[in-house]
């Protein structure tokens, strides 16, 4: 019995490891978009719309690094926008 509920709270455990790290992740791409789209601003207010927090913004010309946190899990994503063309491309 002792196992069967230790296996449990380990599942338990990962599965919202997992939701923590999709849910950074969603916000640092968001916030990395919004920021080579626009400014600096702009990323962080989505940032904490995603519930997380932006520990480092670097914007060079037309591109965006973003590095955010939620729950412990951070996370980092990249946005360049292409000259002449409106949708910026994520990459990682």
């Amino acid at each position: 019995m002792a196992l069967m509920s230790a296996t449990l709270y380990s599942l338990g455990h990962i599965s919202l490891r997992l939701f923590d790290a999709q849910q950074s992740q969603f916000a640092a791409d968001a916030s990395a978009l919004a920021c080579v789209e626009s400014q600096e601003d702009s990323a962080r207010e989505i940032a904490e719309q995603n519930f997380a927090q932006i520990i480092d913004v670097k914007k060079l010309g037309d591109k965006c690094v973003v590095v955010v946190k939620a729950n412990r899990v951070v996370r980092r994503a990249f946005a360049v926008s292409a000259e002449g063309l409106d949708l910026p491309t994520l990459q990682r």
